[in-house]
């Protein structure tokens, strides 16, 4: 344990917002709610998106803009003149929720109060840009949230709070998220309470801990059937929506199909057939064990059920899905 917080403030103190992805808007929302004065708010560039790739705005963006607070979005957040905008803003607390830049030493020491961070994972567990999908992709059964003050390195500053939640055994990464952002505002207000009242307490993380969650790449779209059910059914949740676990049904008549859900059934015992093929429960064989699909998105299609997916294609025992590999880009 390092210490408290000391100095004292009655004035909420002002914050400067840092946020890009939905998971923080919940969190904004309460600020508000609150009447916390936010000054500014940080979010990324406006990005192509859709099939017309029209601009679209963070979803922190569009928050803001119903509130009139000013928004910059640089693409360099550490360069001079983006870090001289932060500091005219003359706030004392940074909270980066889901934002995409690291952020430089010049930046947190424009922050009387330094910068706080919501990080969803129990860290030092899950430090990175995807902590939420590793924790399914992993089979973890926990999972949660930490406040931290941010430091030069990437979430390996000192614990201010956490919040531990159960990961449901068929929850994917989308509906974790969302559960996850519900509960992001009661954490945050409370810290930056404590804060405020200088009776924050800053515990150091165990770096003997840590493991990493990279950012997803297409390329982990692909699909090996010779992989354990159970390794199988948790990638397919934690890879969903993006980039999604896809498969060959029928090669060289069948579609891609891209699998939302699945249960792993007698993950540990020996392979019922050639790993992809159909068996007569219209359950798929494994490498070991048997995979149980539960909704199913044909490419181009709209998603369905498994049993939809056999009634529209009359898929048949026997058949089966091949392996679908992402060339690196």
């Amino acid at each position: 344990m390092i210490g408290y917080e000391t100095a004292k403030h009655s004035d909420p103190l002002s914050v400067v917002f840092f946020g890009t992805g939905t998971l923080g808007v919940a969190t904004f929302g309460a600020l508000i709610l609150k009447r916390m004065p936010v000054r500014l708010v940080v979010t990324a560039p406006d990005r192509p998106a859709g099939r017309g790739l029209k601009l679209k705005a963070s979803a922190i963006k569009e928050a803001a803009s119903q509130f009139d607070i000013p928004v910059i979005q640089p693409t360099d957040v550490n360069d001079p003149y983006t870090v001289a905008q932060i500091s005219d803003a003359k706030c004392r607390l940074g909270l980066i929720i889901a934002y995409g830049q690291k952020i430089g030493a010049n930046l947190i020491k424009a922050f009387p109060k330094g910068i706080i961070n919501l990080h969803a994972s129990l860290l030092p567990k899950y430090r990175g840009a995807a902590p939420i999908n590793w924790a399914i992709i992993n089979g973890e059964r926990e999972t949660g949230l930490t406040v931290m003050r941010i430091d030069e390195n990437i979430d390996t500053g000192v614990m201010l709070a956490q919040r531990r939640v159960k990961i449901d055994p068929l929850e994917r990464a989308d509906e974790l998220h969302d559960r996850l952002a519900k509960l992001g505002p009661e954490l945050v207000l409370d810290v930056i309470d404590k804060i405020q009242t200088g009776t924050s307490v800053a515990i150091p993380q165990n770096a003997a801990e840590a493991t990493r969650a990279p950012k997803l790449k297409k390329t982990q779209s692909g699909t090996d059937w010779r992989l354990e059910s159970e390794t199988l059914a948790n990638a397919i949740r934690g890879l969903w929506p993006w980039p999604a676990v896809k498969s060959w049904y029928q090669p060289g008549r069948g579609p891609a199909v891209l699998v939302s859900l699945a249960r792993a059934r007698g993950a540990k015992s020996p392979p019922a057939a050639e790993p992809g093929t159909i068996l007569p429960d219209f359950t798929i064989a494994c490498g070991s064990g048997r995979l149980e699909l539960l909704e199913v998105q044909p490419a181009g299609g709209r998603l369905m059920s498994w049993q939809q997916f056999i009634n529209g294609r009359h898929v048949q025992p026997g058949e089966s899905f091949r392996n679908y590999e992402v060339a690196e880009q």
